[in-house]
C-alpha cells in the first residue's frame, strides 16, 4: 500500500496513539489547511501535497503524484511550506486541468495505478470497449468486450487486465500485471483459446509526463512461451490539451522484430481521444544451409550463408487505432 510504502508498518493501524508534533516543523508554528507543503518522512520519502484535512494526530494531503491519503503527524521528518512559485506541478501552468494519474500509454499499462474509485470507460476502435477500475491506491482490475455485429456472445473476444501498482518514490513507480484474453475458435463445438501476457513495469516522471520499460512473458493455454517481450513507450503532456505518445514492443528473438503505436493524445476534463499510426520492422538475419552434390563420383558437401534483410513498413500519419476514454468516479479529478 502506498501508506505502507510512505510510512510504514505504523500507517496502516487502525487505531493509533497520540503523536507528538511533527519535528520539521519550528516551536509553536501551525499547519495551515488549503496549503503546500514540502514533507520528507522518518523513513526519507519526500513528496509535495496541498494539506486537505488534519486532525490532532494526523494529516491528509492531496498529492499530483500519490492521490489523497492520511499520514501521522508523528511519522513525519519536517514539512516546508512551500510559496506560490513553489506549488505543486499541477497547479504550476494556467488553464492547465487534471488528465487522470498516468496509467497507461495508448493500450499499454505504465506502472502507474487508478487512483482509487478512479474509473475509466475506454472505446478502442469502434468495437472494442473496456472498463477499468482502482480497487485501491495499489489494485485496479479492468476487462474489455469486442462487440463486432453478427457475432455471438461466446464468439467475442473477451480480455482482462488485472494489474498492481507501487510507488517508490514521488516519481518511481513499478508495477506488474496480466493481460488474458480469450480468444474464439469459430469452431462448431464453440471452443476458446486462452492467450496471455505476464508482465512487470517500470515508470519513472509525472501523470503528465513518463517514460515506462517493460517486460513480459507470452502464454498459450497455460505453456509459456521462451521469448521475453520489451515495452519502451514514453508520453508528454505539450500543451493544455495535447499530449504525445509512443507505445513500442520488441521481441528478444534475432528472427523477430519490433512494432509499436505513435501519436497523440487530446484531452479533455474527463475525457480524450487518442489517435494512433503505426509501424513494424522485422530484424535482418542471417541463415546458413548445407547441400551435397556429387562431384566426379565423389559426394561433395557445401555451406552458404544468406543475409535476410530487415523489412518494415509503417502507416505514417494514418491513424489505425484510435480510443476515447471517459474518466469518472469519486477518486477522478
Amino acid at each position: 500500500m502506498v501508506l505502507a510504502l510512505l510510512a510504514g508498518p505504523a500507517l496502516a493501524q487502525q487505531h493509533t496513539l497520540p503523536a507528538a508534533p511533527a519535528a520539521g516543523l519550528p516551536t509553536g508554528e501551525q499547519y495551515q489547511l488549503g496549503h503546500t507543503y514540502r514533507v520528507e518522512t522518518v523513513q526519507g520519502t519526500k513528496f509535495s501535497g496541498r494539506l486537505v484535512s488534519m486532525s490532532l494526530t494526523k494529516l491528509e494531503f492531496d498529492t499530483p503524484e500519490l492521490g489523497t491519503f492520511s499520514l501521522e503527524r508523528a511519522q513525519i521528518r519536517r514539512a516546508d511550506l512551500q510559496g506560490p512559485a513553489t506549488i505543486a506541478a499541477a497547479a504550476t501552468k494556467p488553464g492547465y486541468f487534471d488528465i487522470g494519474n498516468g496509467n497507461r500509454l495508448f493500450f499499454a499499462p505504465t506502472a502507474r495505478g487508478l487512483r482509487q474509485g478512479e474509473a475509466t470507460l475506454q472505446d478502442v476502435d469502434v468495437y472494442f470497449v473496456g472498463l477499468n477500475y482502482g480497487l485501491t491506491r495499489n489494485i485496479s482490475v479492468g476487462g474489455y468486450v469486442s462487440l463486432v455485429p453478427g457475432l455471438a456472445p461466446n464468439e467475442q473476444l473477451l480480455v482482462l487486465t488485472p494489474k498492481v501498482s507501487f510507488p517508490i518514490s514521488e516519481k518511481l513507480h513499478v508495477g506488474a500485471g496480466l493481460l488474458y484474453a480469450r480468444v474464439p475458435s469459430f469452431d462448431s463445438n464453440g471452443r476458446a483459446t486462452g492467450v496471455g501476457l505476464g508482465y512487470g513495469v517500470v515508470t519513472y516522471g509525472s501523470a503528465d509526463n513518463n517514460l515506462t520499460f517493460g517486460l513480459g512473458y507470452g502464454f498459450v493455454n497455460g505453456d509459456i512461451g521462451s521469448t521475453p517481450v520489451l515495452q519502451l513507450g514514453g508520453q508528454t503532456r505539450v500543451s493544455r490539451r495535447v499530449s504525445l505518445i509512443s507505445e513500442n514492443y520488441i521481441l528478444a528473438d534475432s528472427r523477430a522484430g519490433m512494432g509499436g503505436l505513435y501519436g497523440i493524445k487530446i484531452n479533455w476534463r474527463r475525457t480524450s481521444l487518442g489517435l494512433g499510426a503505426a509501424y513494424f520492422y522485422g530484424f535482418g538475419y542471417d541463415t546458413t544451409e548445407s547441400y551435397s552434390y556429387n562431384s566426379n563420383g565423389q559426394l561433395v558437401t557445401t555451406t552458404q550463408t544468406y543475409h535476410n534483410g530487415g523489412e518494415g513498413f509503417t502507416t505514417y500519419i494514418l491513424p489505425i487505432y484510435y480510443d476515447f476514454t471517459f474518466r469518472f468516479g469519486k477518486g477522478t479529478r
